[in-house]
């Protein structure tokens, strides 16, 4: 009886965790295409909070990747699908940071929980 409450502990603390990701990279989107026709940022500045929305993006795309079932099974596809997983982090980060408004905060907090979600799956046996 308490492994299974653990087990439930762990899928609750899994969804959360995952809602609140693609809630807030929803949130984000809708936000941004509200303030990128007004944004007063300098273009290179524009150009790297959009280079942030596109790597944030691709981190989601990446976890539902994760759930296709040829890459659980091979090793291969495992281990290249884990090399994308850090380097869109990297890209994000200071990417989104450079950003402004609301939705630059949203977009970390998704960043941050999706890579946290993908290194635990990647931790996984």
């Amino acid at each position: 009886m308490n492994a299974y409450r653990h087990i439930l502990v762990e899928a609750v603390v899994f969804l959360t965790m995952v809602l609140f990701a693609f809630g807030g990279l929803a949130y984000a989107w809708k936000q941004w295409s509200g303030e990128a026709g007004k944004s007063e940022l300098p273009a290179l500045r524009r150009a790297a909070a959009n280079v942030g929305f596109l790597a944030v993006s691709f981190q989601a795309v990446l976890f539902l990747a994760s759930w296709w079932p040829g890459i659980g099974r091979d090793p291969l596809l495992f281990g290249q699908w884990a090399r994308w997983i850090i380097p869109t982090f990297l890209i994000a980060l200071p990417c989104i940071i450079a950003g402004k408004g609301t939705s630059r905060w949203w977009l970390l907090s998704s960043s941050i929980l999706l890579f946290m979600v993908c290194f635990l799956i990647m931790l996984t046996p």
